[in-house]
């Protein structure tokens, strides 16, 4: 599918780095210098040569898990359980390892054959002696992680055995009298192993395209297929093909971490990593509890979002209680100054993946452009709220259904917000300035690009207002859109109907969320409160605030309180330009916040 960016006029990057989109998502590749090759069983990401690593997960015999090592979580000593809440109720759960996710594609819509035979990477009957160094240069090349782990074998007559590992998928092991044979051995195998995916890739269909000529792998896959295939092999890995739960991948969405990496010899490579997903199509239709222990909003974009909150949250005491391990882990580094005490690192971006068009206003495709501000004042440019398992204006609710029952705003309505606010929320605002997304890649081909960057862009219109429209450092950015593959059919099957399941980095397994009740599915009635609900997020912030000595963030008693600060204040500016242009204004819910831990 074609890849389509938007970006909008007028967008305010005064002052702010402006959001840079890495190399793999150029629309039309071409030539690049062919990055070298690394050395033998070097991880290619790292910038020094160095033995690769052998040692397995401590905990479970297994190898640490995800894209970028050098960035996964690691349970900080003495952190604990992330948000664990009094009275025993788990309401985050432990800090676990995170499942290996590879960026071999599905499908990606071109031929890969024709390039490896170009770059001379003869996957078929490859000599021994070349093999490791073809493996290698493939795995540099397309900026993926190769691991050489010795295995054990019971065969006296060949007492070595290694096998290579792809991002985390473990190839055939290869035996022989000595080390460096089994090596090789177990490199034939990958390549072996890699021409079988290569061979079962459909070529590109679409006419008019102009032939692929002197590309280099890395130019194979465009920004939304890497983060298609990264979301795609993440769920899989997490809910496999028994599971009830396997049509909610229809409803997926997730947010992808690229981080840049420097190569050998000066070059960059993109590493892509998945550390938060959620999904579902629905949201709670009852009425409100005061406990903080309910999940609201089960819409896959609203999840991953709390989800990356969570996953944020564990970074901090990473960073703050991991000791120098931990530090040079965590995405998180500490930041000089008056602001918060911790940034994200540089030369790290976000990216948000989404499987149908986000509800709202992004969803009316016959709005006019001629006119911007009859455009802003038009019925479906409004502020929208599920509420009763109806979307309707939020002008339109009756203030007691408002005050009682659980509403939430349209994911179109929360994607504007996002862009002006940041996805940490109000609790990471203590510890971390706002976290802008990159990029979001829509996999609905039904959608209009034009309505939905409006749709996320120009409400509220921010041209001609006077004075500053937020407090800074807030300020309205602009997301890049792409239109992607999708990973799954988009029609939920009845066993995921009123589900919603989410996972960050971290996380051992995915939590199924029952949004009939906002409480984890259980045989019991009501199931124990979702790890992503308000209190796991209060118990969270309490913990961060204690790792970094912050007493007077511990001094305040309730979720309402710890809400306070400047990313509250531009919250506040930002629903009141809404409700003077008509739009509506952000309901608020201040009852629900007076809870305790």
């Amino acid at each position: 599918m074609a890849s389509l960016a938007s970006t909008v006029p007028g967008a305010d990057h005064s002052g702010r780095r402006k959001p840079r989109l890495a190399a793999s998502l150029q629309i039309s590749p071409r030539p690049r210098p062919r990055r070298p090759s690394a050395s033998l069983g070097q991880d290619p990401r790292e910038p020094e040569p160095a033995p690769a690593p052998s040692t397995e997960d401590e905990a479970g015999g297994q190898p640490q898990a995800s894209l970028a090592r050098d960035g996964g979580p690691e349970a900080a000593p003495g952190a604990g359980e992330l948000g664990a809440a009094p009275e025993r109720e788990d309401l985050v759960g432990g800090i676990g390892r995170a499942p290996r996710v590879s960026v071999l594609p599905p499908g990606p819509s071109r031929d890969f054959l024709a390039v490896a035979r170009q770059l001379g990477l003869q996957f078929k009957d490859p000599p021994p002696g070349q093999a490791v160094a073809l493996l290698t240069q493939y795995a540099a090349s397309l900026g993926v992680s190769l691991i050489f782990r010795e295995d054990h074998t019971s065969d006296p007559c060949c007492p070595f055995s290694m096998c290579a590992e792809l991002d985390g998928v473990v190839c055939a092991s290869g035996s022989a009298n000595s080390k460096p044979e089994a090596k090789q051995q177990a490199a034939v195998s990958a390549l072996h192993y890699v021409r079988s995916q290569l061979e079962n890739l459909e070529p590109s269909k679409t006419p008019g395209r102009p032939p692929f000529t002197s590309l280099s792998v890395e130019d194979i896959l465009s920004h939304e297929q890497r983060c298609a295939a990264v979301v795609s092999a993440g769920f899989d890995r997490l809910v496999d093909e028994t599971s009830p739960y396997r049509a909610c991948k229809g409803t997926v969405a997730a947010v992808i971490l690229e981080r840049e990496v420097s190569g050998t010899r000066t070059h960059t490579q993109e590493i892509y990593e998945l550390v938060a997903l959620g999904t579902g199509s629905s949201s709670c239709t009852g009425r409100l509890e005061f406990s903080g222990r309910q999940l609201h909003d089960g819409h896959g974009l609203a999840v991953a979002r709390r989800a990356l909150v969570r996953f944020l949250f564990r970074q901090l005491l990473l960073a703050t209680q991991g000791g120098p391990e931990g530090k040079k882990k965590s995405v998180l580094a500490p930041q000089p100054g008056p602001g918060p005490p911790f940034a994200l690192k540089p030369r790290i971006f976000l990216h948000l993946y989404i499987s149908n068009t986000p509800k709202g206003a992004a969803h009316d495709i016959y709005l006019l452009p001629a006119s911007e501000g009859h455009l802003l004042h038009s019925s479906p440019c409004r502020l929208q709220a599920h509420i009763q398992g109806d979307l309707k204006p939020v002008c339109y609710v009756a203030p007691a259904l408002r005050y009682t029952h659980v509403g939430c705003l349209s994911a179109s309505d929360k994607l504007a917000r996002w862009v002006v606010l940041g996805l940490g929320g109000a609790l990471l605002g203590h510890f971390l300035p706002p976290l802008y997304a990159t990029s979001l890649v829509l996999a609905d081909p039904c959608h209009d690009p034009q309505t939905l960057s409006r749709a996320i862009h120009a409400r509220p219109c921010l041209d001609g207002v006077s004075g500053l429209c937020v407090p800074p450092p807030y300020a309205r950015t602009t997301l890049h859109l792409f239109a992607g593959p999708p990973v799954a059919p988009s029609n939920p099957t009845p066993t995921c109907h009123g589900l919603s399941l989410n996972w960050s980095l971290g996380d051992p397994d995915v939590e199924v969320v029952d949004m009939a009740t906002g409480r984890v599915k259980a045989d019991t009635d009501p199931g124990p409160p979702s790890r992503l609900c308000k209190a796991a997020f209060l118990s969270a912030f309490r913990q961060a605030a204690q790792a970094l000595g912050k007493p007077h963030l511990l001094a305040l008693e309730t979720y309402e309180a710890a809400k306070a600060g400047s990313y509250q204040e531009a919250r506040r500016q930002l629903s009141l330009l809404l409700d003077q242009q008509g739009l509506g204004a952000w309901p608020s819910k201040p009852l629900v916040g007076k809870f305790r831990n």
